[in-house]
């Protein structure tokens, strides 16, 4: 893949690994929600730094993200992020509006996004023939832009330009949740998966 300027084919079979992973992700995300609809976005592919890559997530504003790295043929950071409000509404849901400690409200968004990352790299998993693997959760909460910067910071290799597969989705629920899905993966790695997807 070319460092700057990817061709269509690239970018359609990024956006459809995305597709398909950011896909399972939502669809664990429904299960652990209830059942309730999660309706994702169109993925967005975009070669960023991480100073691009922290403004998609709200810039300075309050968030909460959990962030999993990825073991295996690809290297990588899959996270889920979400804004304090949406953090706190998510939170309520997974807990059955039960009124818990910081502990558990933590433990709740941390075991979702391992869920749901897992949910994704199983997917794609499927789609290479790899075998993916995500790390234990890190969850942390503060301003968009340091959380963002702190999960990009774990990705192996060269992260000063870093391919970035991004979906926001909404659930239909009360209080809603709305938030978003980051792939992050490493230049090589992206290209190892365009080689293995034969684009």
């Amino acid at each position: 893949m070319s460092l700057s300027l990817p061709s269509d084919a690239q970018l359609d079979a990024l956006r459809e690994v995305a597709n398909i992973g950011c896909g399972h992700a939502a669809n664990a995300l429904s299960r652990l929600m209830g059942g309730r609809q999660v309706d994702l976005s169109v993925p967005r592919v975009l070669l960023a730094g991480p100073e691009d890559a922290a403004g998609m997530l709200g810039g300075d504003a309050p968030a909460v993200a959990a962030w999993l790295s990825i073991t295996g043929a690809l290297r990588g950071v899959m996270m889920l992020g979400l804004s304090q409000a949406d953090g706190q509404s998510l939170e309520t849901l997974l807990l059955g509006g039960e009124t818990s400690g910081q502990e558990e409200r933590d433990s709740a968004v941390s075991e979702a996004a391992n869920i749901v990352a897992s949910a994704c790299l199983s997917a794609i998993g499927k789609l290479t023939s790899w075998r993916l693997m995500p790390s234990v959760p890190t969850l942390r909460r503060g301003s968009a832009r340091v959380l963002v910067e702190a999960a990009v910071s774990q990705v192996e290799g060269d992260a000063s330009r870093v391919v970035v597969l991004e979906a926001r989705f909404m659930a239909s629920s009360t209080p809603s949740v709305s938030g978003q899905l980051l792939l992050v993966l490493e230049r090589e790695s992206s290209r190892a998966l365009l080689a293995r997807l034969g684009v």
